[in-house]
């Protein structure tokens, strides 16, 4: 079989826009003048990839046919993978255009559509993907303290922070919330058994902005691989939720309101209460570093807000389910 990249006669590096992982990226230029996007892929090659025990989720997606399955409406770009010395290459249509831009909101309308492309990828994966991805105890744990340490004196400054930021969440979340994710972080297995009770399907895994897009009737979403698994939908929405809230022109409640219309009857709302809590586990560590350290007031302000917002539907879920 002839290679996708065969006729390349220009390379760039391209650097992701807020990715944390250290993946290798490029631009190519073909001999006919079309620009594809080229992922370089190896075996536990970045941080995030050790954490989530990624052995190249992102071809075995191709190669195994999931993304032939994934619903029209969602565009996930990638054209083929091929093996190469080290690893694997990702190849994808330069979708860059289409992207939402640095530091650009998100209205309610397009969020909606966002949730409304993941709930269709939800519906055609209900009976289940064929093939082990990323674990739910991982997807609780690649942000954890035992990350930090693992990756202490890496050249990824990543790790580093989420260490501090877990150090501060503890001096700066209630009590009664910090034990319970704290102790979530350090055996996420139970969580992620809790979890596994509930109805699951294929989830993109990793909703960012910096991954979206829109074109035409088609929701973009880049990324595929590390942190797609098997989950809850409402796995989905938490992290999503979690990351991006700050840039989404609606409230928390109205992006919930948004993901259960969506979902329609797959929706569970113990499901829910629970991915909620997970939200905080992944992300507690950035809510309370920009909580308490942020240079701008506003911003500071903001997400002390946010991080309260948060460890209130931890004792929602906390109410039902107890890491002890």
């Amino acid at each position: 079989m002839t290679s996708l990249l065969a006729d390349v006669v220009r390379r760039e590096p391209l650097a992701a826009t807020d990715g944390r992982s250290g993946s290798l990226l490029e631009r190519v230029v073909l001999g006919d003048g079309q620009a594809l996007v080229v992922k370089h892929v190896r075996d536990g090659g970045d941080w995030i990839m050790r954490a989530s025990h990624d052995h190249g989720r992102a071809a075995e997606l191709w190669s195994s046919g999931v993304l032939a399955r994934v619903p029209e409406v969602v565009d996930h770009a990638v054209l083929g993978a091929e093996q190469t010395a080290d690893g694997w290459v990702v190849i994808m249509r330069d979708v860059s255009a289409a992207l939402v831009p640095d530091e650009a909101r998100l209205s309610r309308a397009d969020s909606g559509r966002v949730l409304e492309a993941a709930a269709a990828l939800h519906a055609a994966f209900a009976d289940g993907p064929p093939l082990e991805l990323c674990p739910l105890a991982d997807r609780y744990s690649f942000l954890s303290p035992a990350t930090a340490r693992r990756e202490a004196g890496g050249a990824d400054e990543v790790p580093a922070l989420i260490g501090r930021g877990w150090e501060r969440f503890a001096e700066v979340a209630p009590a009664d919330v910090a034990g319970p994710v704290l102790a979530v972080l350090e055996r996420p297995g139970p969580f992620a058994a809790a979890l596994s009770a509930f109805g699951s399907t294929l989830i993109q895994g990793d909703l960012k902005l910096g991954n979206l897009g829109f074109a035409g009737d088609r929701v973009v979403m880049l990324d595929w691989g590390t942190q797609t698994g098997w989950a809850p939908p409402a796995v989905e929405v938490a992290w999503y939720l979690a990351i991006n809230w700050s840039r989404i022109d609606a409230t928390r409640e109205q992006v919930l309101d948004d993901f259960r219309a969506a979902e329609g009857e797959r929706h569970d709302s113990n499901a829910l209460r629970l991915a909620l809590l997970g939200g905080l586990v992944q992300l507690g560590w950035d809510k309370a570093l920009h909580a308490s350290g942020h240079p701008d007031p506003a911003i500071r302000s903001r997400e002390a807000a946010d991080l309260a917002w948060w460890a209130g539907r931890a004792r929602d879920a906390l109410e039902v389910w107890s890491p002890s």
